[in-house]
């Protein structure tokens, strides 16, 4: 990261933001989750993060963060709001 380069929030904070957006995989409401995982925690699909971020919602830094973390991804895979330790 360079001087002035925004950091990346952490995740609870971007998928609050991204709630904000319409899913374009599950067509969810905004202030709606995709999914509930089994322990409660909110879901939402990787389509619904892109479609944050070309809404300036989340920058772009902070949705390569997310995809980074996942081992393979496509529209419909979902991102859960719990720590990594815990899957």
């Amino acid at each position: 990261m360079t001087a002035g380069s925004p950091a990346v929030r952490p995740l609870p904070e971007i998928l609050a933001a991204v709630c904000s957006a319409n899913c374009g995989y599950c067509w969810q409401h905004p202030g709606t989750p995709c999914a509930q995982g089994p322990d409660g925690a909110d879901g939402y699909h990787v389509a619904r993060l892109s479609r944050a971020m070309r809404r300036g919602l989340i920058t772009g830094r902070e949705l390569v963060a997310v995809l980074q973390a996942l081992v393979t991804f496509d529209s419909a895979t979902l991102v859960f709001d719990i720590a990594p330790a815990m899957l």
